[in-house]
């Protein structure tokens, strides 16, 4: 074993002989593909002041002229709070359209300057890519009660309670909005975990229970923490069919409200049913072509 070893070793280590390249084979008068630059037009402290549409569409020149050919935009949709930037998403379908959580306006600004931010960007031929969050939802209108089992933080496969019954924010009714857009409402079914028991005031990661008993966590997800599907606020079940054309609906509304070029999924879970992100990707093209369409 140990010659076995050491010759391996050398082939892989051997010297090997320089080799040089003459300029002369190198036509450089040819064009060859421009670099392509992406810009992350957004970061985690950026002012709550629900102008960073105006500021970022008066960029623009700027940004064209030293390069960038893509932008990637925060997800802005409406948060659970007027300072959220998205990542705790209350409503897919508000762009900063509706009052709604003590704002019409997003952290990031309204529909409106959303819309022309992306016009103009359209326009100048940089691509707009939206930062997408479609693992979970916050900042409920009411609670709901429903069966559920507490998991060990650490292990998300060891459950550390008996059943019982729970009082989750799990109730989504976008008062709002109403049922423009979407007429989807989102009940404690529609979701997988939630972290807080209104009930009896404990916090945890609690496992819903479906009404046979056999809903579970989302298996091909990272091994972290035993298993990562859940990773906060109210966790969305993907193996509920209506969960699934809700998010297809949002992705060919999104076409419709937004000259986009692409989608950035920051996380969600993914399982054997198929749902999560092996759906969207496998059963969604309908949905999904507008955005990826060679003019956008």
């Amino acid at each position: 074993m140990g010659s076995f070893i050491s010759s391996a070793y050398q082939h892989i280590f051997r010297k090997r002989e320089t080799q040089w390249l003459d300029i002369d084979d190198f036509d450089l008068d040819e064009p060859g593909e421009p670099n392509q630059l992406m810009f992350q037009a957004f970061e985690w402290y950026v002012p709550d002041d629900q102008r960073h549409w105006l500021r970022l569409r008066a960029a623009l020149p700027r940004l064209k002229e030293i390069g960038v050919t893509s932008i990637l935009l925060p997800p802005g949709c409406k948060a659970m709070s007027p300072s959220g930037n998205g990542y705790e998403l209350y409503d897919l379908y508000d762009l900063g359209e509706f009052y709604q959580k003590g704002s019409r306006a997003t952290k990031w600004g309204t529909k409106e300057e959303l819309v022309a931010l992306v016009t103009k960007a359209h326009e100048m031929e940089i691509r707009i890519i939206w930062d997408t969050v479609l693992n979970h939802k916050a900042g409920a209108d009411h609670t709901e009660k429903c069966n559920a089992v507490m998991v060990h933080p650490k292990d998300r496969r060891k459950v550390i309670s008996k059943p019982v019954e729970i009082e989750g924010w799990l109730g989504f009714t976008f008062p709002g909005r109403g049922e423009r857009y979407s007429e989807m409402k989102y009940h404690w079914y529609h979701f997988s975990g939630v972290d807080f028991d209104a009930l009896n005031k404990n916090k945890g990661i609690y496992k819903i229970l479906g009404p046979d008993k056999n809903k579970d966590w989302a298996r091909d997800v990272s091994k972290e923490n035993g298993n990562y599907d859940y990773l906060m606020f109210s966790n969305l079940d993907y193996s509920n069919p209506e969960v699934r054309e809700d998010v297809f609906k949002w992705i060919e509304w999104m076409g419709d409200q937004l000259p986009l070029s692409g989608l950035r999924f920051v996380r969600f879970g993914d399982s054997g049913h198929p749902d999560g992100l092996a759906c969207v990707l496998s059963n969604g093209p309908a949905a999904t072509k507008r955005m990826y369409s060679k003019d956008r």
